[in-house]
């Protein structure tokens, strides 16, 4: 069981084969009864190999293969279609491999070492925005797929967006229906160089500020608040030497701090305040928001390199010890001096990640957070009620959670009302369940279970679409 452990807690040891086909499963197995609210798309995209994948290679660097479970009137349909993007297409016309370690060109046949979009797989976040539905990935700018039936359409357009990176964690406004964006490295080299972008709600871009961050490093998601922008920057640092001499892309560097950047959401980066905290790393944010002068953000920390597939700049992987994450409140209290300003409070029996809320309330103070738990043995989907400070479970018994994922019952049902749609590894059946989880209470019962003969890759970060 250890080891079965090992390879669900961290998606850098994960050992999983490929799947390397698409799937259309019509009318899918469901035990219980499916809410006749649910009437529209779950859309999640994750990382496969079409072809053999190199040794010791990462998750990160596979092909997107997006998957849609199709709710109608009590009835669901599965579909996964692989991204056609230009590289996979490059290595399909090939039949073979072509390109070589994440995010290193010079790993790469030299018959496409030249191509702009190397690392666009499409592989991270199935993401919806005015009506528009799009496969992202950090370094990238993404791709739109057709949301009836899965077809790669194009590199979307943006305007006159200058960065050549989107990041795979954007922040929709609920009020305003804005999309906010960034991008670190945003030159398409790994620098200092970073972009804060945002558009409106019909997808036009409205806003482009570049800045430069404290050091060349990691940043996969951020805060977004009605006040404040929060930039975190963790202790990865990516060097185009290091790539060079054959190395990985972000190296993990214990001496340094992470870096938090809190700027003024209406302001601009010259107004950003740099904070610093030693001895932690973050990828996901729960949600973030403002109240008074201070700015409060929720996030999954570890005390190391929980990034553990990337060794540290001693050569060493991290210890398992030190890539558990546990849901912590950050407080910055803009108020006092650099040194005073920062407190952390971690939330007793929340240990996982792959946070997620109920959208309708992002920005803004809320109460309800769903996660994956990763506290083995014990493993689940967690609530926690940020008012009480109680953390609820769906236990798992020989199964590990993907990410939750939130719909409301109503657009105009309270925070929490609703369903919690996640999927389900049954490690020793080989296979992967779609669960419909009480949002008010996750502990409960399925109301329904959806079940797919075969498993499914590791898919990161998925939206739902209403019909």
């Amino acid at each position: 069981m250890p080891e079965v452990f090992q390879a669900f807690h961290s998606f850098g040891l994960q050992k999983r084969m490929p799947m390397r086909f698409e799937a259309d499963v019509f009318e899918c197995e469901v035990e219980g009864e499916i809410p006749a609210e649910l009437q529209g798309a779950y859309y999640r995209t994750g990382g496969d190999r079409q072809f053999p994948t190199l040794e010791d290679d990462i998750i990160l660097n596979g092909d997107g293969m997006f998957s849609m479970f199709r709710f109608d009137n009590g009835h669901v349909s599965y579909r996964s279609r692989y991204v056609q993007t230009q590289r996979l297409k490059a290595e399909r016309e090939a039949r073979r491999r072509l390109y070589g370690a994440y995010r290193n060109k010079y790993s790469d046949d030299e018959s496409v070492s030249n191509l702009p979009n190397r690392d666009n797989t499409g592989n991270t976040y199935a993401f919806a925005h005015h009506g528009e539905l799009y496969a992202l990935r950090e370094d990238s700018r993404p791709y739109r797929l057709d949301p009836q039936t899965l077809d790669t359409l194009e590199i979307g357009e943006f305007g006159t967006l200058k960065s050549t990176a989107l990041t795979a964690h954007p922040k929709i406004d609920p009020k305003t229906g804005e999309w906010w964006s960034y991008g670190v490295f945003a030159g398409g080299e790994p620098t200092t160089d970073a972009s804060l972008h945002v558009f409106d709600k019909s997808g036009r871009l409205i806003r482009e500020n570049w800045f430069h961050t404290p050091y060349p490093g990691l940043s996969h998601d951020w805060g977004v608040t009605r006040e404040h922008l929060i930039f975190p920057i963790m202790p990865l640092t990516a060097s185009d030497a290091r790539l060079r001499a054959g190395g990985d892309y972000y190296q993990y560097d214990p001496d340094l701090p992470s870096k938090w950047g809190i700027m003024p959401r209406g302001g601009t980066p010259d107004q950003m305040r740099w904070f610093d905290i030693p001895g932690i790393v973050m990828g996901h944010v729960m949600n973030a928001y403002s109240e008074g002068t201070k700015v409060i953000i929720d996030t999954p920390c570890s005390p190391g390199n929980c990034f553990s597939f990337f060794k540290d700049k001693h050569g060493n992987q991290p210890a398992p010890a030190e890539t558990i994450t546990q849901i912590t409140r950050i407080v910055f209290d803009l108020s006092k001096p650099d040194s005073e300003a920062v407190s952390l409070h971690p939330v007793n029996g929340a240990l996982g990640d792959m946070p997620r809320i109920d959208d309708r309330f992002a920005m803004e103070k809320y109460r309800t957070g769903y996660f994956a738990l990763r506290d083995f043995p014990q493993m689940g989907i967690g609530q926690i009620d940020w008012e009480t400070g109680e953390v609820k479970v769906h236990e798992l018994e020989g199964a590990a959670s993907q990410e939750p994922l939130f719909v409301p019952r109503s657009a105009y049902s309270a925070e929490g009302d609703g369903f919690v749609l996640v999927a389900v590894d049954r490690m020793a059946e080989k296979r992967m369940d779609l669960l419909i989880l009480d949002g008010n209470d996750v502990s409960r019962p399925p109301l329904a279970t959806i079940k797919l003969p075969f498993a499914q890759p590791m898919a990161f970060h998925g939206c739902w679409m209403p019909a």
